[in-house]
């Protein structure tokens, strides 16, 4: 099922660093966009906070708003796995969770 994305003032960090600075995107359902850019500006950070992939990370957190049809991703009890089986990511090289084991990677999200 398709679903709208809403992203608005959003701010993503690892520590202090800032990766990602002040997106406002709309991504309508049944669309598709391509985010365009040179290596390092923030690309894959952006789509990781989509599903929360980011949290693997120590010190990464996020500000602003993400809601997916209305619902806030980082709501309080969103369950990140719950909105990592909803929002998919495909990579371009094999991407595991470096906190899980390979056997545990290819389980998650498996119910």
């Amino acid at each position: 099922m398709s679903k709208r994305i809403d992203v608005s003032d959003l701010n993503v960090y690892y520590g202090d660093f800032r990766a990602v600075e002040d997106v406002n995107i709309t991504l309508d359902a049944k669309s598709v966009t391509a985010f365009i850019g040179p290596s390092g500006c923030g690309k894959s950070t952006f789509l990781r906070t989509l599903n929360r992939m980011h949290e693997v990370i120590p010190g990464a957190r996020v500000e602003g708003k993400v809601l997916l049809d209305g619902d806030n991703l980082y709501g309080d009890g969103v369950d990140p796995v719950t909105v990592r089986s909803q929002i998919g990511m495909v990579f371009q090289r094999p991407n595991p969770f470096p906190t899980m084991s390979i056997r545990d990677n290819v389980l998650a999200g498996v119910k």
